[in-house]
């Protein structure tokens, strides 16, 4: 697939905004409803929200069937109202290696997987490598709810260089990892 290719889907989207082209994590628009529905959350139900995700983010060896320094990455989605609203947020998946290299994956939630099929539900994901932060940076809430936000706003301006198109400034300054892999990236295209 070529930027040229991936312009013409977001293109197309874009006009047809009812149409099932792109997930909503590849669409501008569905990005910006993301990072206002989790600006919207307040500190204190963010913190029961997105609690496991941030532990699992900095220890993932917290939780049992992973071993130390095993997960290669979380998947942290969370579900987003007509409303612009932050309606669910099911408990993370961490992808681990075993000794032998093989890949797996902690358990996945049944209701998250339900509600996927609800239609005034839209799913946003939060992909990152387990993290550790400096002493006072981000720290849990307030300042790790600024930084899925950042991550969110990352995103945006990967999808813009995903399509080959200058991102705004607002989303250029973050220097946060944003999506795992864009069409600016070689491996993209093995």
């Amino acid at each position: 697939m070529t930027q040229v290719e991936e312009r013409a889907k977001l293109a197309a989207q874009q006009e047809f905004p009812d149409a099932d082209i792109l997930p909503a994590e590849w669409i501008p628009e569905e990005l910006n409803r993301a990072m206002l529905a989790l600006e919207k959350l307040h500190v204190d139900d963010f913190a029961e929200e997105f609690e496991e995700c941030y532990r699992m983010l900095t220890n993932p060896a917290s939780v049992p069937e992973v071993p130390e320094d095993s997960a290669e990455i979380i998947f942290a989605p969370f579900l987003v109202n007509e409303d612009d609203e932050v309606a669910y947020v099911p408990t993370p998946v961490i992808k681990y290696r075993d000794e032998s290299g093989e890949a797996h994956y902690t358990h996945k939630e049944s209701r998250y997987e339900e509600l996927l099929d609800e239609p005034h539900l839209t799913k946003f994901p939060v992909t990152l490598p387990p993290l550790e932060f400096k002493d006072g940076d981000y720290e849990f809430p307030d300042g790790f709810q600024i930084f899925i936000i950042e991550h969110l706003l990352a995103q945006l301006r990967d999808v813009y260089r995903h399509v080959g198109e200058e991102p705004p400034e607002y989303c250029k300054e973050t220097d946060i990892w944003g999506k795992p892999l864009t069409t600016e990236d070689e491996e993209y295209y093995d």
